[in-house]
């Protein structure tokens, strides 16, 4: 089979990640419209709607893409790869680039969806309380790292069970963004968390947005990337076989 050109990986992966904010933050900008305009109170139900709308997307993209980009649709998802060699580095500007566009893209056309409502529903952009720093932090660092550690461990390993990533990896994110979006929202990504504060601080809607917390998700998740790297590092390794003077002095060493 022929390789995919670099253009058309690049490509995919813009794609795949709009389709990921379309899909995830819209439905978190749908979920507040409709709670606008109902006055239901926001509960576990909302948020596992939410979580199950990021499942159902990732799901979709990385059959749909993951033959041509890899379907990384996350920036810490590509530099832990490329930090465990496991994609070149040279590949890591020009899919980060993608990312990143492709995430402001995918905030835009939910304002083209949901129109001025969405935006004043948040467009999916994500916040942490004031004075809760530390645990955001930890919450954003844990969660990347448990998600991308599967990634790890199930795209990546020859000896994972075939075919099962597709499901693995989204369920990981689904019962993550469980747990951490009380909290912080749950970005678990760079791109996801910031396409929707460019696209909401162009279409009138920035009043309000804390972007002195960007550097807390991106150090968080971008440092989870590495963290989780490390880890399968240990976890994934492989003991090397003993060469046959070893294995000899091994068998003469067992009690008989």
């Amino acid at each position: 089979m022929a390789e995919v050109t670099f253009s058309r990986r690049l490509a995919a992966e813009f794609l795949g990640t709009a389709a990921l904010v379309i899909c995830g933050p819209g439905t978190a900008a749908a979920t507040f419209m409709i709670a606008k305009t109902t006055g239901v109170q926001f509960s576990m139900a909302q948020l596992g709607i939410i979580s199950f709308a990021f499942m159902m997307v990732i799901i979709a993209m990385v059959y749909a893409i993951g033959h041509i980009s890899g379907c990384h649709i996350n920036p810490a998802v590509t530099l832990a790869l490329a930090a465990a060699k496991k994609a070149p580095w040279s590949d890591v500007p020009g899919y980060l680039i993608a990312q990143f566009a492709g995430a402001t893209a995918g905030a835009f056309a939910i304002w083209g969806i949901l129109g001025q409502p969405g935006v004043d529903a948040g467009l999916g952009v994500l916040s942490y309380a004031p004075g809760n720093t530390g645990h955001a932090f930890f919450a954003e660092l844990i969660g990347t790292a448990l998600c991308i550690v599967v990634v790890f461990a199930t795209a990546t390993d020859s000896r994972a069970t075939p075919g099962w990533y597709g499901m693995a990896i989204p369920s990981i994110f689904f019962t993550v963004i469980l747990v951490v979006g009380p909290v912080t929202g749950a970005a678990l990504n760079p791109a996801r968390y910031i396409g929707p504060m460019i696209a909401r601080a162009a279409l009138g809607g920035g009043k309000g947005l804390l972007w002195n917390q960007v550097p807390v998700y991106f150090i968080a998740t971008f440092a989870a990337g590495l963290i989780a790297a490390a880890v399968y590092a240990y976890l994934g390794a492989v003991k090397p076989a003993p060469t046959a003077q070893h294995a000899g002095a091994e068998r003469v060493s067992v009690p008989s």
